[in-house]
């Protein structure tokens, strides 16, 4: 991810910032995700973060297949994980890349059936509850909320990571606490003997705990400041109020901005797919945005470029940005892989300190990727 311009330190309120917060007229796309890292452009930020709370409920792990074009990005938030919870499961280190053939553990996903169980033996399942969207309703929020994970809530409704939770619509439940619980009393014993209970008072409602942020304030070991945090919240909910473009779509457009601006189509297709895996709806702790993992102040020196304000939340604006500061750095740096660390650690970062040992996971990580696209 682009971290900061070279020789430039970052304001504390971009105008882009302060455009996305007011709703600028510019903005277009929306997203269920959030990942997080550290760069200029922030190319590198992982994940959809699912709540803790989700997680608590959630089943046996499972395992899954990498298909070509998966991420940790893309499969932590297919299967509503944390990509930190998903590289601490399977001991992935920061940046690198997973290949298709491998096998991942998914913690928090059941498994088809245990060796001891026929396959084919259906599991009881518990009964199933039904919910009508509300304004503000988010997947995470309502998976919490009934005690189910995100995966099954995704999986019961035929959501994915980019779908929009529009108010009115009527959601499946799959087995909650909320149903099981209903089921219960409703076959008992006392249910069908016992007298109905005279009405009660209705005792006033304790206050709605606040929900969880979308974004979490940690990845890979590094913990960001409240006001970056927040901002990145910030970004993340004006995304949800968006139509995405698909990963696909998002890939074609990082091809052709890549070979309008001269640069080297498959290094930029690299960079997309190791910071995003193509998904624009997906804002890191450290407040990267979108398909390229732009920080706010990246996309300043990005306008600055271009000669043009751009909008991070906005597909074409932001893949503008990032392909224009993959040209600058490769333009300034001696060599395309001292460009990719550039990328991630920053211009100044890079020939100041030298490479870090994170940078180096990345750099190799974009040029395997790369290879992905000759």
């Amino acid at each position: 991810m682009p971290v900061e311009p070279p020789e430039h330190r970052p304001s504390a309120r971009s105008t882009w910032a302060r455009k996305a917060t007011k709703g600028s007229a510019v903005t277009a796309l929306a997203a269920l995700s959030a990942v997080g890292s550290l760069g200029v452009a922030h190319a590198q930020s992982p994940a959809p973060p699912a709540n803790e709370a989700a997680s608590q409920h959630a089943h046996a792990p499972g395992e899954i297949t990498v298909a070509p074009g998966d991420s940790v990005w893309s499969l932590a938030t297919k299967h509503g994980v944390t990509v930190t919870d998903l590289m601490k499961a399977n001991k992935i280190p920061a940046h690198a890349m997973v290949r298709p053939g491998d096998r991942l553990t998914v913690p928090g996903r059941p498994q088809e059936h245990t060796q001891d169980e026929p396959a084919g033996t259906a599991t009881p399942q518990p009964p199933s509850a039904h919910h009508t969207v509300a304004p503000g309703d988010t997947v995470w929020d309502l998976a919490d909320h009934h005690g189910v994970s995100v995966a099954e809530l995704q999986r019961a409704n035929d959501l994915d990571a980019s779908s929009l939770l529009r108010p009115g619509r009527t959601l499946t439940i799959p087995g909650s606490q909320a149903a099981s619980r209903a089921a219960d009393a409703a076959h008992s014993p006392a249910a069908a003997s016992a007298p109905e209970p005279a009405p009660k008072t209705k005792a006033p409602e304790a206050p709605k705990a606040a929900p969880e942020p979308a974004v979490d304030n940690t990845f890979a070991g590094r913990t960001y400041p409240r006001h970056v945090v927040d901002s990145a919240n910030k970004h993340h909910a004006e995304l949800q109020k968006r139509d995405l473009p698909s990963q696909e779509a998002m890939q074609s457009l990082v091809r052709e901005t890549a070979e309008s601006m001269g640069v080297e189509p498959t290094l930029a297709l690299a960079h997309a797919a190791q910071e995003s895996g193509f998904q624009q709806g997906v804002v890191s702790p450290a407040d990267a945005v979108g398909t390229m993992q732009v920080i706010p102040s990246a996309g300043e020196w990005a306008s600055q470029l271009v000669g043009r304000d751009l909008d991070l939340l906005d597909a074409r604006d932001n893949v503008t940005a990032g392909v224009a500061i993959i040209k600058e750095l490769q333009d300034k740096t001696p060599s395309k892989e001292m460009g990719i660390a550039a990328y991630y650690q920053g211009l100044h970062g890079v020939k100041t300190y030298g490479l870090f040992s994170d940078t180096k996971d990345y750099v190799r990580a974009v040029s395997a990727q790369e290879k992905r696209f000759d």
